[in-house]
């Protein structure tokens, strides 16, 4: 392969990589990895991993939200805020004792 084959392989596929970078967010969830079309498409917050978000992470990523309910997944920012709110009451409830 020559030296112009190589570099213009290398352009295409620098350009697929930008374009799915601008147009998908990649969301990692509790149950996989998600794509979801970003709205409207731009470069931040391409990998996002939603595990442990709060409400006040879901409040800072507006754009994020509004893109997965657009796409159908309301289901995983329910989800994600649920987790937080049981892992919260965890930490703030005394460990109850063992009877024995």
């Amino acid at each position: 392969m020559s030296r112009i084959s190589t570099f213009v392989l290398g352009m295409v596929a620098g350009a697929i990589l930008l374009h799915g970078a601008t147009t998908y967010h990649i969301v990692r969830a509790a149950d996989g990895f998600h794509l979801v079309a970003k709205q409207p498409p731009r470069l931040s917050e391409t990998y996002v991993d939603i595990r442990a978000f709060t409400m006040n992470d879901w409040a800072g990523h507006t754009q994020l939200a509004s893109a997965m309910v657009q796409a159908g997944q309301q289901k995983l920012i329910g989800d994600s805020a649920t987790g937080a709110i049981h892992e919260t009451v965890n930490e703030l409830l005394p460990a109850w004792p063992k009877k024995e």
